[in-house]
């Protein structure tokens, strides 16, 4: 009898196709509240240009990406945890939500890494 751990396949599976969305979406978003804070500091700093609504806007695109990178962070943990992968796996699949453009990278990398460890 072997003593390794296999994975559910199909758990893993549905766990990182959850995760490649989530990581899309908070990428976005990240990159989304980049241009917003840009925009919202460059323009009052260089410009002098103060707009209340475009400021109310920018708050609550900041706030609705720290929801969606609560839910990235819960499917990180669950793909992290069901590949028991170390723990600066996780840590670079968590950093995705919060530095620009590394949850496009992670999720391509993260993908090709779980597709090979899955085919036989």
């Amino acid at each position: 009898m072997s003593d390794t751990i296999t994975p559910d396949f199909a758990r893993v599976k549905r766990a990182l196709q959850r995760y490649r969305v989530m990581a899309i979406i908070t990428g976005s978003f990240l990159l989304l509240v980049v241009v917003d804070m840009i925009v919202k500091y460059g323009g009052d700093f260089v410009f002098g240009w103060r707009n209340e609504a475009f400021i109310a806007f920018s708050s609550i695109v900041a706030i609705v990406h720290g929801w969606i990178y609560v839910v990235y962070l819960v499917t990180c943990l669950d793909l992290w945890s069901r590949m028991k992968w170390s723990l600066g796996r996780g840590v670079y699949m968590a950093l995705g939500g919060v530095v620009p453009l590394l949850s496009f990278f992670a999720e391509r990398r993260i993908a090709a890494e779980v597709a090979d460890s899955l085919d036989p």
